[in-house]
C-alpha cells in the first residue's frame, strides 16, 4: 500500500516537471511597463519628478525568459547630458533599451509617447535664517531673559529651486536651558525636505546671561471703554515691574498698556489688568483697587 503510494506520488512529480518544462519552453507575447532610467545628469540639474514614467513594451519570448525578466533588471537608458532646465523630451527606441545578453528578447513593439517629457529643475544653494523651538514656555522664558545674541545667522541649503524657494525659515530642534554649556549651546538643524541637502547639520548658539532688575513705572494711564459713561479715581497706575536689564532699562509709562477690569465691580470698585512686553512681569501695582464713579 504504502509503496503504491510513493510511486503515485513520484509519477505525479514527473508530471508536474515536464508540464512545468512544457510551459517555460513555450514562446509568448506579454507587455510589460519599463522603467526608465537617467545617466550622465548635469551637475547643475536635478529631477524635478519623483518618478519617471514607465514605458510599454510588447516582448516575445519563451515562458524561462519571462521567469527570468521577473528577477533581473530591463529598462530604458538615456543620456541626460544635453538636458536643460525645464522640460526635455524624451527619444526612445528599442537601442536604449538595457537587458542582460542571457536574455534572448525579440521586441515587437515600442508604445512610444511622441510628447513624453522629463522636467528638470536648477541643482542651487541657498541661505535660509533659523526658527528656534523651545522645549516648554519656561524655556522659551529663559532664552528671552538670557538672550541667544547670534539669533540672526543663516544656514546654507542645496537642492532643487523650486523646492528652496517654497522653504521660509529652518527650524531648529527644541532647545532647553540645561542644554547650555559655558554660555553656548550646540542646536540640530531639522532638514525640512528629503529632496534638500543641509551643508551643515548643526549650528552654535551664543547665550548672553542677563541681569534681571526691578523698576518702578509710574503715572501709567487705565484705559475703559467710554461708551461706559464712568468716571474712575485715580486715572492712572504705578508699577513694579521685573525683568532682564536691558529690557527693563527702556520702558516709560506707554510701554506698559493698564485696562480697568469692568468685568469685576464690586462696591464701586474696579481692578486693573495689564500688557506688558515680553519677558517683562509686573511685582506689584498701585493703587490695587479704582474708584468707580457712574455719571448721572
Amino acid at each position: 500500500m504504502t509503496k503504491n503510494l510513493l510511486i503515485k506520488i513520484l509519477v505525479l512529480i514527473i508530471a508536474i516537471l515536464f508540464w512545468e518544462q512544457q510551459v517555460l519552453m513555450k514562446s509568448y507575447i506579454q507587455e510589460s511597463h519599463v522603467p526608465v532610467k537617467l545617466i550622465n545628469i548635469p551637475s547643475d540639474l536635478v529631477l524635478d519628478e519623483n518618478e519617471l514614467p514607465k514605458i510599454n513594451i510588447s516582448i516575445q519570448a519563451r515562458g524561462l525568459v519571462f521567469l527570468y525578466i521577473r528577477f533581473s533588471k530591463i529598462y530604458f537608458e538615456i543620456n541626460a547630458e544635453k538636458f536643460k532646465y525645464g522640460k526635455n523630451r524624451l527619444k526612445l527606441s528599442e537601442k536604449e533599451l538595457i537587458f542582460s545578453d542571457r536574455i534572448d528578447l525579440n521586441i515587437l513593439n515600442i508604445e512610444l509617447d511622441k510628447n513624453i517629457y522629463v522636467s528638470m529643475d536648477k541643482l542651487v544653494e541657498k541661505k535660509k535664517s533659523i526658527e528656534i523651538q523651545y522645549a516648554s514656555a519656561k524655556d522659551e522664558k529663559f532664552f528671552i531673559e538670557n538672550k541667544i545674541i547670534n539669533l540672526q545667522q543663516k544656514v546654507t541649503l542645496k537642492g532643487p529651486l523650486s523646492v528652496l524657494n517654497d522653504i521660509k525659515k529652518i527650524q531648529t530642534e527644541k532647545i532647553s536651558r540645561k542644554m547650555v554649556e559655558n554660555g553656548k549651546l550646540s542646536v540640530i538643524i531639522i532638514n525640512p525636505d528629503p529632496k534638500v541637502q543641509l551643508l551643515k547639520d548643526r549650528i552654535i548658539l551664543k547665550i548672553t546671561q542677563t541681569k534681571t532688575i526691578n523698576r518702578t513705572i509710574s503715572l501709567i494711564p487705565i484705559r475703559f471703554p467710554e461708551d461706559e459713561n464712568i468716571t474712575i479715581i485715580p486715572q492712572k497706575v504705578s508699577v513694579m515691574v521685573r525683568g532682564p536689564e536691558e529690557i527693563v532699562g527702556k520702558l516709560n509709562n506707554k510701554s506698559i498698556i493698564a485696562h480697568l477690569d469692568i468685568s469685576k465691580f464690586g462696591k464701586d470698585y474696579a481692578e486693573v489688568t495689564f500688557e506688558v512686553p515680553v519677558g517683562v512681569k509686573i511685582i506689584e501695582y498701585t493703587p490695587k483697587k479704582i474708584q468707580v464713579i457712574k455719571n448721572e
